[in-house]
C-alpha cells in the first residue's frame, strides 16, 4: 500500500487526507523517520504554494504518531 499511497501524494501533493494515510501506513510498519521526512514535506508544500500550516487533522495525526499512541496500532 505505501508504494501507491507515495503516488497518490505524489501526483496530488495538497491532499493532506493521502498524506494522513501514508503517514499511518508508514508509522504501522515501523518507518517513523520517514513519517517525519513526509509530514516535513507536506508542511513546506503547503506553506510554499498555499501560505498555510496543515490542517488539524494531520497535525493531530504527526502528534499522536510522534507520541506513539496505542490507539494507532494496527490492533485498536
Amino acid at each position: 500500500m505505501i508504494p501507491e499511497l507515495r503516488e497518490l501524494t505524489a501526483t496530488h501533493p495538497l491532499h493532506e487526507p493521502l498524506h494522513a494515510l501514508l503517514l499511518l501506513a508508514l508509522y504501522r510498519s515501523g518507518r517513523q523517520a520517514e513519517v517525519l521526512s513526509v509530514y516535513t514535506g507536506l508542511r513546506a508544500t503547503l506553506i510554499s504554494e498555499q501560505g498555510l500550516e496543515p490542517g488539524t487533522t494531520i497535525r493531530e495525526l504527526h502528534q499522536r504518531i510522534l507520541t506513539t499512541d496505542p490507539a494507532l496500532d494496527p490492533a485498536a
